[in-house]
C-alpha cells in the first residue's frame, strides 16, 4: 500500500507516509483506518514530501467529507502535512482549508518544523 500508517498510542501520535502512485481508494482506505482506530483525537503528521501522484480536487473533497462525516466525542487532534512544492502541496492546502475549522491544521516543508509545531499543540 502506498500509504503507510503508524500509531504511537503512548504519545497519541499518528504518522502516515505517502509514497508513489496513490488512488482515491488508497486515501479512502487510510482514512477509514484512522476512523476505525479511534485516533481522530491524536495529533497527526501526514508526510507527502516524497514524489507522489497528486489527487484531483474531487478526491480531496471526498477525503475531507469522509473525515468530517465522523462524529467525535473528543476534539480532533492537530494535523501537520509535510509536503514538497507542487500538486501534493496544493492537495494539502485544500484539505487544510476544508477541515481547518475542526482542528488546527498546518502545511510544512520540513518534518522538523511539523514535529515542533505539533509538540506546541495541546494534547486532546
Amino acid at each position: 500500500m502506498p500509504i503507510h500508517v503508524d500509531f504511537f498510542h503512548p504519545s497519541r501520535l499518528v504518522i502516515a507516509v505517502v509514497r508513489g502512485t496513490i488512488t482515491a481508494d488508497d486515501v479512502r482506505d487510510a482514512v477509514q483506518q484512522f476512523l476505525a482506530s479511534d485516533v481522530l483525537h491524536y495529533r497527526k503528521i501526514i508526510d507527502i514530501a516524497s514524489p507522489t501522484s497528486p489527487l484531483d480536487d474531487a478526491a480531496v473533497q471526498l477525503m475531507a467529507n469522509l473525515v468530517l462525516s465522523k462524529s467525535v466525542s473528543r476534539p480532533r487532534g492537530a494535523l501537520a502535512f509535510v509536503v514538497s512544492p507542487g500538486q501534493a502541496a496544493d492537495n494539502a492546502e485544500t484539505f487544510a482549508r476544508l477541515t481547518g475549522a475542526e482542528r488546527p491544521v498546518k502545511v510544512f516543508h520540513s518534518l522538523h518544523a511539523a514535529r515542533k509545531w505539533l509538540e506546541e499543540q495541546p494534547m486532546p
